[in-house]
């Protein structure tokens, strides 16, 4: 992605649109640039769902500024498929919105999880871990969701590249890096403690021995039923970090649609 600015309003050759151009390099868009090539040599690797939500928020936020540019709204004001555009941030803000509903469900069943496996309540270990898994699951859909946004986008980008129209192309580009990001956020959030929960369990003994606790009610041997308290202390952490990272996200697609709903529609 090669962005820079050039006065709007302007053809350029070979039919170009009013757009940001390649000569007069803008630091907000080299530092968009920056942002959206970090992020995307995250997604490759997906190491570390925090890291991950940090970068795509600092991507959300240089997008913003570029919203917030003359040049860039007088663009965007002459680009086709815009509505499309205006479609993938949507998508994206749905599913960030279903994020954090999982997220609080993910929380509650470990705090849950957490006093019963303190009281060793056999029964209710087993219940709880299977709202977990539903929890677990919501994320892999989402994951799947953004897969197929992804897919869209670049689809859409496609066509962007005929009507040649760079500002349109560049916030594209954005929605498909961010859809992309999301992608492996949400899989690694539902794999976050694979050691405290195994990816199938056959049956609910299974499960309760892998948490300590016995069936017919007898007692977790302390020592490892602390360790497993441990565990589950981490994993409730964890998702508080993701929780207050995932509103920041939430927050940001929700101020670039109605920042180009705006430019879409000037009052």
């Amino acid at each position: 992605m090669h962005l820079a600015i050039r006065p709007a309003g302007k053809t350029a050759v070979h039919g170009r649109s009013a757009s940001l151009p390649r000569e007069h390099s803008h630091p907000i868009l080299t530092h968009l640039d920056d942002c959206v090539r970090t992020l995307r040599s995250w997604s490759a690797g997906a190491a570390g769902h925090a890291s991950g939500i940090a970068l795509l928020d600092a991507v959300l936020a240089s997008l913003g500024d570029l919203l917030a540019l003359p040049q860039a709204v007088a663009a965007l004001q002459e680009a086709a498929a815009f509505d499309e555009i205006l479609d993938r941030f949507l998508v994206l803000a749905d599913a960030y919105g279903t994020f954090q509903s999982a997220l609080i469900m993910l929380k509650q069943s470990v705090a849950e999880l957490q006093i019963s496996t303190r009281r060793g309540d056999s029964m209710m270990v087993t219940t709880l871990f299977h709202a977990h898994r539903r929890a677990e699951k919501e994320l892999c859909r989402l994951a799947a969701t953004m897969r197929h946004a992804t897919r869209c986008t670049l689809a859409v980008s496609r066509t962007l590249d005929t009507t040649d129209n760079e500002v349109i192309g560049i916030i594209a580009e954005v929605a498909a890096a961010t859809a992309e990001a999301s992608e492996a956020i949400f899989l690694e959030s539902a794999a976050m403690s694979p050691e405290l929960v195994p990816a199938i369990v056959q049956t609910s003994n299974k499960w309760l021995a892998r948490l300590s606790v016995r069936p017919a009610a007898k007692k977790a041997v302390p020592e490892k039923a602390m360790v497993t308290l441990e565990r589950l202390q981490k994993l409730e952490e964890c998702i508080n970090g993701l929780e207050t990272g995932s509103e920041k996200v939430f927050r940001r697609l929700l101020q670039s649609r109605v920042s180009l709903l705006n430019i879409h529609t000037p009052f």
